[in-house]
């Protein structure tokens, strides 16, 4: 009788859907390669640009490298904000919204650029040596994301667009999000904050898609593998050093990453109902959270949750509803 309702239920959630006009869900071309999600968008000329998929990242941006790459070079415009100089690409100059969506555009640039972008960086030394690690063509951060609802498939390796969550069908799996607003409610920034179970302690984590361990030959090692860089998941200090000093039965790699950040491997975390793991965490410094990332989320969280942990679940992300659903 409870699975006859619930049918009921998605079937009249359904027929409310349809009509108000919402999407269907839709199959974006893409790829998952060392449990980190690439999404392969077509350019108006034929060709395929690789976006890294970054839930955690600030902004959405096409190298200077790929613009010349892909011929755009001719289509970077120019802009200066509050004495800033901004160099951007248009979205419709590369491919057609009728396939992959276009980026929002964050309030600061509103007024200044009208038309969906891509920011345009300089390539420097630390984009270079990144790219070189992880290939891609475009960084497809927060404002990519913030619109829309989305599922991220670590099980089947598909992403969907159009995914949305329903608050009248949560359930214990399904979570309420985060996000830094004004004082309208309207969101500033697509930071979603969510709560996961650690060794019986809820901790606030950075819903991370692009959270990535950089290895080092000991991290590669260690883990056996020869790949450079792997979906990964970031912890406070403060934490990692207790988790050290309660369980030292714990897996420990030191200097696990380029950067010499220390790993721990958690056995289980516990999400809603449903518990996986285990799940490798680099260490990262207690201010990277409480001064850094707390300009763009509504609190202060203890950590980033990426590819180590979400790689064992089918996990949908709405930002309109701001709901975040967990299944296995």
């Amino acid at each position: 009788m409870k699975n006859i309702l619930l049918l009921l239920l998605v079937g009249l959630n359904l027929s409310a859907q349809e009509k108000a006009g919402e999407p269907s869900p839709k199959l974006l071309p893409s790829e998952l390669i060392n449990d980190h999600f690439f999404l392969k968008i077509p350019t108006s000329n034929g060709d395929t640009i690789m976006g890294y998929c970054d839930t955690g990242g600030g902004f959405t941006a096409l190298y200077q490298a790929t613009a010349k790459k892909f011929g755009l070079e001719n289509v970077i415009s120019q802009v200066t904000i509050k004495g800033e100089s901004t160099r951007y690409i248009e979205a419709a100059d590369i491919y057609s919204n009728d396939k992959i969506p276009y980026p929002a555009i964050a309030n600061y640039y509103k007024g200044s650029i009208k038309e969906p972008f891509f920011e345009v960086p300089e390539d420097n030394a630390e984009s270079s040596y990144f790219l070189r690690l992880a290939p891609h063509d475009v960084f497809l951060g927060q404002f990519f994301f913030i619109n829309y609802s989305w599922t991220f498939n670590y099980l089947t390796k598909e992403l969907y667009i159009h995914t949305p969550l329903h608050p009248a069908l949560s359930e214990v799996n399904t979570q309420q999000l985060g996000f830094k607003k004004d004082k309208n409610g309207n969101k500033l920034f697509g930071h979603p904050s969510m709560k996961l179970e650690i060794d019986e302690k809820m901790i606030d984590f950075l819903f991370d898609t692009g959270a990535m361990f950089l290895l080092s030959v000991t991290g590669k090692k260690e883990l056996g593998t020869t790949e450079n860089a792997i979906g990964g998941s970031f912890i406070a200090k403060s934490i990692f050093d207790q988790w050290r000093q309660e369980h030292p039965d714990w897996r420990f790699i030191p200097k696990g990453e380029l950067n010499g950040a220390d790993m721990i491997e958690v056995p289980e975390i516990r999400v809603g109902a449903m518990v996986a793991g285990p799940v490798w965490f680099s260490k990262r410094p207690d201010e990277a959270w409480s001064k850094g990332m707390i300009g763009s989320m509504d609190k202060v969280v203890k950590g980033a949750i990426g590819g180590s942990f979400l790689k064992y679940f089918k996990v949908t992300i709405d930002y309109n509803s701001e709901l975040i659903q967990f299944e296995k």
